[in-house]
């Protein structure tokens, strides 16, 4: 008995599991929604400092949530702005030396930001400074537009 009711446990799972995998991307949650255009980002802003052999940023987690609130500040404004004091924002409590802010907007993806931050000569620099080893990244797409900000930190 104990065998069959373990049984049907995992076929209900497995069952469940190829429903919520046939479900369309945004069916996920809200977790997904969030998250994939933050973890793009931080691919394309590693692959650019990797491009000139530099070493990739960690990126924080929990500055993240303080970042996407940010740009859902911003999306709300419908304006980019930078954080008002980064140091008392983000860094509370963090042993730290330098930070650098990048803030976007696009129509288009992650690409299309990242193109833009490497074109403009201060994201540039952000995104390329050798001292930043952290990275905060917070994401949210409103009304089909994308509002990024991109707090970098050592």
């Amino acid at each position: 008995m104990v065998r069959s009711t373990v049984l049907r446990m995992a076929l209900v799972a497995a069952l469940g599991g190829a429903i919520l995998g046939a479900l369309p991307t945004g069916a996920h949650g809200a977790t997904s929604t969030t998250t994939r255009p933050r973890h793009r980002m931080l691919l394309a802003t590693n692959a650019s400092r990797t491009n000139h052999d530099l070493r990739k940023v960690w990126l924080n987690a929990t500055m993240s949530d303080l970042a996407r609130k940010h740009s859902l500040a911003m999306a709300n404004a419908d304006s980019l702005f930078h954080t008002s004091d980064p140091a008392k924002y983000y860094l509370k409590g963090v042993n730290w030396h330098y930070w650098g802010e990048n803030v976007g907007v696009t129509g288009g993806t992650v690409r299309d930001l990242q193109a833009a931050f490497m074109a403009s000569t201060p994201h540039r620099a952000n995104i390329l400074h050798t001292s930043f080893r952290h990275v905060a990244i917070g994401a949210v797409r409103v009304d089909g537009v994308l509002w990024v900000t991109v707090f970098f930190y050592n």
